[in-house]
């Protein structure tokens, strides 16, 4: 089966924002812009413990740590290297704790700062792929002449990976494909291009 896998002084004051509820895990948002040479693992979510400890806020909702040692965060302006001295789970969610972040009041401070991994620490097993480098690529089906359309986004729906494919010429038409070995031909990451098999059942109009 295919798979996607798919920051000076941290003490210091962050710039002033306005008051967070911090109750919630949810409301992930993915930012526009990514720094070059690393991929967007996620936010800092809510406190957890007096040490310094957070949640971390992602789009998959992940409890597994793939173990990076580094990560680069986004605090106001700036970003800084820092160190993952710990990755714990608690009450089904995943919790890490950072170096240089010793307070509560610390990680409440950096509540929704962006968290990035540099992609030379990111270790991937065959038929395995990053959901950064799939978003983006052209699909192309087997069989068919022309661009059938760009993944626009990946899901996990528990059993397996879904590609979200926007139709060439209407990017609010998007069909979900399953990405897993019995459907897609070959994946070429430097050329930007997944060639998959002509299966009707998922490429016709799912809304019909």
């Amino acid at each position: 089966m295919r798979k996607t896998t798919d920051t000076d002084k941290l003490n210091e004051k962050s710039q002033e924002r306005p008051e967070i509820n911090m109750r919630s895990n949810h409301g992930v948002t993915v930012p526009a812009d990514i720094p070059e040479g690393c991929f967007w693992l996620g936010q800092v979510g809510r406190p957890h413990g007096v040490r310094g400890a957070f949640f971390l806020k992602t789009e998959d909702n992940r409890v597994e740590w793939p173990g990076y040692k580094t990560l680069f965060l986004r605090a106001g302006q700036r970003i800084v290297s820092i160190c993952v001295e710990k990755s714990y789970v608690s009450g089904g969610k995943l919790a890490l704790q950072l170096e240089g972040i010793l307070t509560r009041e610390r990680a409440e401070e950096l509540y929704n700062s962006h968290l990035f991994v540099a992609r030379s620490e990111i270790r991937l097993e065959e038929s395995e792929y990053l959901v950064g480098e799939l978003v983006g690529c052209q699909v192309y089906v087997e069989g068919r002449d022309g661009i059938f359309g760009e993944v626009v986004a990946v899901h996990d729906f528990g059993a397996q990976e879904t590609l979200e494919i926007a139709r060439a010429g209407n990017r609010t038409d998007t069909v979900l494909y399953p990405f897993v070995d019995t459907f897609v031909v070959e994946v070429l990451e430097t050329g930007k291009k997944i060639v998959i098999k002509d299966e009707p059942a998922f490429l016709d109009d799912q809304n019909s």
